[in-house]
């Protein structure tokens, strides 16, 4: 059965992008990347995912404001913040506007796919 549904990993770091794309491809989603907040927001304009998976901290702009771009053009759409543990504060902040919920870095894949299988079908 083919999966049309479609996540976008938004991620300074091209490995964890990579990485979690190689993954979510074997569930048959279609995995959008970007590097960086612009990138991030203009794919997510053209593909509108269901899911993104954000990183808070990007060199060229924070993953909170992203967020609330996000949200404002789609308030339906479920986002996770990819998060490290020290960032509690950015995590509670990103709650409060509208983030789902947050994974932490390093990424338990079990965890991901529980995360994930609450919206989507995989």
């Amino acid at each position: 059965m083919k999966n049309n549904k479609k996540i976008l990993i938004v991620d300074d770091n091209i490995d964890i992008v990579n990485f979690l794309s190689n993954f979510l491809e074997r569930f048959n989603i279609k995995v959008i990347k970007a590097k960086n907040a612009n990138e991030a927001l203009e794919f997510f304009s053209l593909n509108r995912p269901e899911i993104v998976l954000l990183d808070i901290q990007m060199p060229d702009r924070d993953g909170i404001s992203v967020l609330k771009e996000i949200l404002d053009i789609s308030p339906k759409t479920k986002v996770f913040m990819l998060t490290a543990k020290s960032e509690e504060f950015l995590q509670k902040e990103a709650k409060e506007i509208g983030a789902i919920d947050y994974i932490i870095k390093p990424i338990d894949l079990a965890v991901l796919v529980k995360k994930i299988r609450r919206y989507i079908d995989i």
